[in-house]
């Protein structure tokens, strides 16, 4: 389990790194812009399935509220694609970023 966590560390920390890049580089070209777009996409996935791993095994283990915690983790990308606009992307994108930490500092603990 151990590597399964260090594993979600990892991930969580290139999700930050993406999604501080998106946020930070005026992007010129649409190809790099797509090419970023993949791989921000390819991080989240990633960080997605294995912390839903991690958050199924912390549910069985009866530490609910860390479970509860990582399982809202999982939940906030959805919820934020559902709310986000073109004009707020910048916000809910900081947000997303608090989520990711929220959960490194969780798994972590």
């Amino acid at each position: 389990m151990h590597l399964v966590i260090t594993l979600a560390a990892v991930a969580n920390i290139l999700s930050i790194i993406m999604l501080l890049i998106g946020l930070l580089y005026n992007f010129k070209q649409p190809k790099s812009k797509a090419v970023f777009g993949y791989f921000i996409a390819g991080s989240m996935i990633l960080y997605l399935i294995v912390l839903s791993f991690i958050t199924i095994y912390i549910l069985l283990t009866n530490h609910y509220i860390r479970g509860i915690v990582l399982l809202l983790c999982i939940i906030s990308p959805f919820v934020i694609g559902k709310l986000v606009k073109f004009e707020t992307l910048k916000k809910y994108t900081i947000i997303q970023i608090m989520c990711f930490i929220v959960s490194l500092l969780t798994l972590l603990l």
